[in-house]
């Protein structure tokens, strides 16, 4: 009997089959194409807290309506940190602009199916520092596009944050590969930063997929934030939990998601974290 998971995949299949499956055109220099601007007035006072949004607008499409959420729901707003995936440039800025943040965006690949930049982004109410965009391995075997994680530091208040966005492939790529480019991710991480938040759409599509994310991020003293959070997406009847934020050096203090948030067919999540005084070991 095939179960709700299978007829979702099904259902995927065959709408990534009737999309165009000419191959994309990526961009493999890790440093450009870049997009940044500094566009907060000024850093704001430090609460003790550290408050992590992450959110995947798909296809930067409805940027209005993600504007709307950003800036006036109380889960979302006045975030220190803001990770977005499915971005592009335009777009990236248009948020960062209305809402007072500076920024780094880097575009994976211009996508086969509207002809855009189509990347991730670091925003935040602080300085952005020494950005990086890292390409995971292996290529979509649907469209050959890559997937990447846009890496800087947020300099909050003194306080060196070690931040990503990451976007890794969905079940196109096969487990093996899926978990080389985690792999390659946690590699990237520098074990000299106290401070470290990764987040972003890891398309986990089963419970033992996010099993084996938690693990590999658990090895090297980071934590899910958003353990408790639940499904992120829905398609159909099924509901996954897709999107996911990461810490390392600092306590959970409170997370959740935004449920009537409709930018996107994923719902943002978010966290607030406050830094330990003592080393990470």
């Amino acid at each position: 009997m095939i179960n709700k998971i299978s007829i979702v995949v099904l259902l995927c299949t065959a709408c990534a089959l009737l999309a165009s499956c000419r191959p994309a055109n990526n961009y493999l220099d890790t440093l450009e194409p870049q997009f940044a601007g500094e566009l907060s007035d000024q850093s704001p006072d430090f609460s003790g807290t550290v408050k992590v949004v992450s959110y995947n607008i798909s296809f930067a499409r409805n940027i209005d309506a993600a504007i709307y959420e950003l800036s006036e729901f109380d889960a979302l707003k006045d975030a220190d940190i803001i990770l977005l995936q499915e971005m592009d440039e335009t777009g990236t800025e248009e948020i960062a602009q209305a809402l007072g943040y500076n920024y780094v965006y880097y575009p994976a690949s211009i996508h086969n199916r509207h002809d855009k930049n189509f990347g991730n982004a670091i925003l935040a109410k602080w300085p952005i520092h020494a950005p990086e965009k890292i390409i995971l391995p292996y290529k979509s075997p649907r469209n050959q596009e890559i997937r990447i994680a846009v890496k800087a530091v947020v300099l909050l208040d003194g306080l060196e944050i070690l931040t990503y966005s990451v976007h890794t492939e969905t079940f196109w790529l096969g487990h093996d590969k899926r978990t080389a480019q985690i792999d390659a991710l946690i590699n990237s991480i520098d074990p000299g930063f106290q401070y470290i938040v990764v987040g972003g759409d890891f398309n986990t599509l089963t419970p033992g997929s996010i099993k084996e994310l938690e693990q590999s991020f658990n090895e090297i003293g980071m934590e899910r934030a958003t353990q408790g959070v639940d499904y992120t997406a829905q398609y159909g009847p099924s509901k996954f939990v897709l999107d996911h934020i990461f810490s390392g050096g600092m306590s959970l203090i409170e997370a959740g998601k935004s449920e009537e948030a409709r930018a996107s067919d994923h719902l943002p999540i978010w966290t607030k974290l406050a830094p330990q005084v003592a080393p990470r070991p």
